[in-house]
């Protein structure tokens, strides 16, 4: 009884609070929303070329940041961030570096910046299909006529966004930073044992790139740091072989998670300049 005692205590009651975490606590294990700073948004709307895109979802208002140097772009670009990030710190680095022709829709997902609602993944669709024709308008474009100038940039949970936003609009190329394979995989990466049964916040990047891999004419950049410490290189690596017709992969030595579009930005940018074709 000593004996079975003690095996309770050092491996059931682990088990036990780590599944009890999983199932009450998940959201607060993938999104780290916060808000943006006061004058934050004001101060970048002062820039050229930007445009703060207002629009709304039966979970409230919503804001997304439309980064447009060239008044007529030739293409647009759904950006998302990862679940740390919010939609306007990429836009330095998309100013200074993106293709100078291209626009920029810097996407925020519910509970983020100034976006009202709660993130999962039912509500970011609900954003993606409202904040698209809303930027679209913005630009004088619309939807089927300009369908073909989408694209999509996302890094970490962004890239499943930006998969979200290709099924919606039928977006067949873009560029992916360190995806997972799926949410419910990432639970063997964060606890060391499968409990994708557990999760209700359902992110599956491979079932949407065997989508685009069925649709055909699909060209989808991946790049992944071989020493990131957050989503392990193998997922990307498992992307890259199970759908070689549609997923190109540059992995970038002793690239980690959260600076990898700095340690890696020439892979980035020749990646982007061939999604744009």
């Amino acid at each position: 009884m000593r004996i079975l005692r003690r095996v309770f205590l050092f491996l059931v009651v682990p088990i036990a609070g780590a599944l009890a975490l999983l199932t009450g606590c998940q959201s607060k294990l993938i999104y780290f929303p916060r808000p943006y700073g006061p004058d934050h948004v004001a101060q970048w709307d002062a820039e050229p070329g930007t445009t703060v895109v207002g629009y709304s979802t039966p979970h409230g208002r919503q804001q997304a940041y439309l980064l447009s140097p060239n008044p007529n772009p030739e293409r647009l670009w759904l950006v998302t961030g990862g679940n740390g990030t919010l939609a306007l710190d990429w836009s330095d680095w998309l100013r200074e570096n993106g293709p100078r022709n291209d626009a920029w829709l810097l996407i925020d997902i519910p509970g983020y910046g100034a976006c009202e609602g709660k993130p999962r993944p039912a509500t970011i669709r609900e954003n993606l299909k409202a904040v698209v024709p809303a930027a679209m308008t913005s630009l004088n474009w619309s939807l089927p006529a300009d369908h073909s100038k989408l694209r999509f940039f996302g890094h970490s949970l962004g890239s499943a966004v930006c998969l979200m936003a290709a099924e919606e609009y039928d977006i067949r190329r873009g560029v992916l930073l360190s995806p997972f394979t799926s949410s419910m995989q990432m639970t063997e990466a964060m606890f060391g044992v499968d409990l994708g049964f557990l999760v209700w916040h359902r992110f599956d990047n491979r079932e949407r790139l065997r989508t685009l891999e069925k649709t055909g004419n699909a060209e989808v950049f991946i790049i992944h740091g071989s020493d990131d410490e957050v989503i392990p290189v193998t997922m990307s690596r498992d992307l890259a072989k199970e759908f070689p017709m549609t997923v190109r992969y540059t992995e970038v030595p002793g690239g980690r998670h959260n600076t990898l579009q700095d340690a890696a930005t020439e892979q980035i940018l020749k990646a982007m300049n061939e999604a744009r074709k």
